[in-house]
């Protein structure tokens, strides 16, 4: 349940870089980011996404979204934009991504039962 309602959150995150929508066109402008720069963010987390929703990969997934949420939150700090409420959003977000998968996988609970 965890992981389905995250990767809807990522999925739809992904696909409105993809698709350039007016959010994203926004925050490039606003950072001087170049227009092309949704792309590569939209193609990295729907790849990860993928990656995490394999089940054998799964881990694999998980430590790719927590490194782009963590680009998120250096970013966030670094232009000290909403640095607070972006950066708490992100890392709940790789905390969920983790909870998730430690309800749906094994391997991943034996790491943190005793």
């Amino acid at each position: 349940m965890i992981s389905g309602l995250v990767g809807l959150f990522l999925a739809v995150d992904s696909i409105s870089h993809l698709l350039n929508v007016q959010t994203a066109q926004d925050w490039n402008e606003k950072y001087g980011a170049p227009e092309w720069f949704s792309y590569p963010l939209g193609i990295s987390l729907g790849i990860a996404l993928i990656v995490h929703l394999v089940p054998r990969t799964a881990v694999l997934g998980a430590v790719l979204i927590t490194g782009y949420l963590g680009g998120a939150i250096a970013v966030n700090i670094y232009l000290d934009d909403q640095a607070v409420f972006g950066s708490v959003f992100a890392f709940a977000m790789a905390v969920l991504v983790w909870g998730g998968l430690w309800l749906r996988d094994d391997r991943v609970k034996a790491l943190y039962t005793r």
